[in-house]
């Protein structure tokens, strides 16, 4: 599900899709979102708010998702500052309906 990426291609990704939508707006939160998941297969909701500024990920997906875009969620647990266990959604981007390779 989650293929591993090299830190240093996946700082860089982020950046440049930080780069590529400024704002703050629905709309260029869903396109920064999608460009990472596109790009990254895959992002917690944690890599949401901290490395996109993604205040409500689950938003974002829920609109993707009306778009037509396919992304599941796996629910797994991650700990939080403080230690504890935390139950958090992993998006997984798995094309877009209507997709030739479908």
């Amino acid at each position: 599900m989650d293929k591993k990426i090299a830190p240093g291609f996946r700082a860089e990704a982020i950046q440049k899709i930080n780069e590529k939508h400024k704002g703050n707006d629905a709309e260029t939160q869903a396109n920064r979102s999608l460009e990472a998941l596109q790009v990254l297969s895959s992002l917690t909701t944690q890599d949401l708010r901290q490395d996109l500024d993604i205040m409500h990920p689950a938003g974002r997906i829920k609109e993707l998702r009306g778009r037509g875009f396919q992304i599941q969620t796996y629910w797994e647990n991650y700990p939080t500052a403080s230690g504890k266990m935390h139950r958090m959604g992993r998006y997984v981007y798995m094309g877009k309906k209507g997709d030739a390779h479908e």
